[in-house]
């Protein structure tokens, strides 16, 4: 049961911690079994669901958890109040002209910076119901700005798209500070925790390690099995998947891609996949693919503090997956059907619930118009309890 309105501004004192699940409890060590018993998700009718009229592409929750941010394809950033039962909608934050598919938190937890496919950057103060839009960049980029990092000192917003460049922004007052050029579009960004380094992963599924104080590449990793051209497509003229999403674990030590395995073209046709990458030798050290070649894409995989992988997927509307994979197993300890057409999971920074992201979008051949409009896409985001621990009753004396 969700507490009281209160104050969403972050400043203020965060949720106390879980009582009965601590994330400084949790271990490495857990069998699969152990680990499906703590963590299983479980669609329930007495969930919490927040629907929306439009697709959503992301939602996050903010660093204290009392606000849910979510990107939209109708140019909005929705925002919801989660210390109120139910969740109150607050006023959306407007200002973009296209679809809004990078969205991050600036680690001062004041600030969100927003990018959209117009080319279009911008720095809200997004804490308090009349939200402000703190700077703006309309023309960034010139075209499509497909990801957005703010580095952990937050001094520095990395942005990248269609214009195969990458550039450097000053979070202050949003003056650029540098460009990296790139051979294809870039996909994903990261930046490291040591705050010496970022990633890029592009078009073709490849990783590029940057060295900021040098503004040059140290090395690349591949995951080339995330992209195939009209040589592999049957002579259509396509470029399909990529590395679409790229997250670091807490300590630096792994990476996470995700994408679509051994993408076929056509309708998206491929496997769900998410790699994860050893930092130091910057091998992989674990693929984990989910369903089949119908599946479509990976779009996001988040590290939990419990050592394994969350990652969400979605194809045609009703396909999809979410699963859960420790990168030292062989398989992945929990996996379900029942949660399609995925496009984010954020985990609740005091470990209790997952806010899972769906959007549906319909096939529009011969579907008839509804009222007299054509019936768009809607999105749901539903909140995920982790079951609760078994607590033991002492014994009578």
């Amino acid at each position: 049961m969700m507490t009281a309105a209160r104050s969403t501004n972050c400043s203020a004192k965060p949720y106390p911690p879980h009582p009965t699940l601590p994330l400084a409890d949790l271990q490495l060590t857990m069998k699969p079994e152990e680990l499906l018993k703590q963590f299983e998700l479980a669609p329930q009718s007495s969930d919490i669901i927040i629907e929306h009229d439009r697709q959503l592409w992301q939602a996050r929750y903010s660093q204290c958890g009392k606000l849910l941010v979510a990107a939209g394809y109708d140019g909005t950033i929705q925002r919801w109040d989660m210390t109120a039962d139910p969740p109150r909608h607050l006023p959306a934050l407007t200002g973009h002209q296209g679809w809004v598919q990078a969205m991050a938190f600036h680690p001062d937890q004041q600030h969100l910076l927003t990018a959209d496919s117009w080319g279009h950057l911008a720095c809200w103060d997004y804490r308090e119901e009349a939200a402000t839009q703190i700077w703006s960049q309309p023309q960034a980029h010139a075209g499509w700005i497909r990801a957005l990092a703010v580095s952990h000192d937050g001094k520095v917003v990395a942005t990248g798209g269609n214009g195969d460049t990458v550039k450097l922004w000053s979070t202050t007052d949003g003056k650029e500070q540098g460009t990296l050029a790139h051979p294809h579009r870039v996909y994903s960004l990261c930046f490291h925790p040591d705050g010496k380094s970022l990633m890029s992963g592009d078009l073709e599924g490849t990783l590029r390690h940057w060295d900021l104080a040098t503004a040059t590449v140290t090395r690349e990793l591949q995951a080339t099995s995330l992209y195939a051209d009209e040589a592999v497509t049957k002579g259509r003229i396509q470029q399909c998947g990529g590395a679409r999403h790229l997250q670091f674990d807490a300590a630096g030590t792994r990476l996470a891609c995700a994408g679509q395995k051994e993408p076929g073209g056509g309708f998206a046709n491929g496997t769900p996949c998410v790699l994860v990458f050893d930092w130091e030798s910057g091998k992989p050290i674990r693929e984990m693919p989910i369903g089949g070649n119908q599946d479509g894409f990976a779009y996001d995989a988040q590290f939990h503090p419990a050592g394994f992988v969350m990652a969400t997927s979605s194809a045609f509307p009703g396909k999809g997956h979410v699963w859960f994979w420790r990168p030292e197993d062989e398989a992945a300890f929990f996996t379900s059907k029942t949660l399609p057409n995925g496009r984010s999971l954020s985990l609740h920074p005091q470990g209790h619930h997952v806010a899972h992201l769906t959007s549906q979008s319909p096939n529009g051949n011969g579907r008839a118009l509804k009222d007299g409009k054509y019936p768009g896409g809607t999105a749901k985001i539903r909140l995920l309890p982790f079951p609760q621990p078994e607590v033991e009753t002492p014994p009578a004396e």
